[in-house]
């Protein structure tokens, strides 16, 4: 399930500020451009990597199921958590909104 992308940074940014977190203009854009190469039905996740620089220093990545490639980085997990729960919300909704009850006639 995937939103358009042209959407992504309006609907994103509501449900992240639910999260509590919020998104700079530029990280909502960068999210709707990586969003679009992430096609798939697996949810969202969060996982937690060593950064390239700083002793200890933790980043966390938004990625889709098995996937290494993120769509999402941060260095605060609060971020990358409702980034996650953002996306999965928003497309758990669509899904429901694009398929419409099937009607069973005998």
């Amino acid at each position: 399930m995937t939103i358009e992308s042209s959407d992504i940074p309006s609907r994103l940014r509501a449900h992240v500020e639910l999260q509590g977190a919020s998104l700079s203009a530029e990280e909502l854009s960068q999210l709707g451009e990586c969003y679009a190469r992430f096609r798939g039905k697996e949810p969202w996740d969060v996982r937690e990597y060593a950064a390239a620089t700083g002793n200890g220093a933790r980043e966390y990545r938004v990625v889709r199921g098995s996937s290494t490639q993120d769509v999402y980085r941060s260095h605060e997990r609060d971020h990358a958590t409702a980034v996650r729960a953002a996306l999965n919300e928003l497309e758990s909704q669509d899904g429901k909104t694009e398929k419409p009850p099937q009607n069973s006639s005998s």
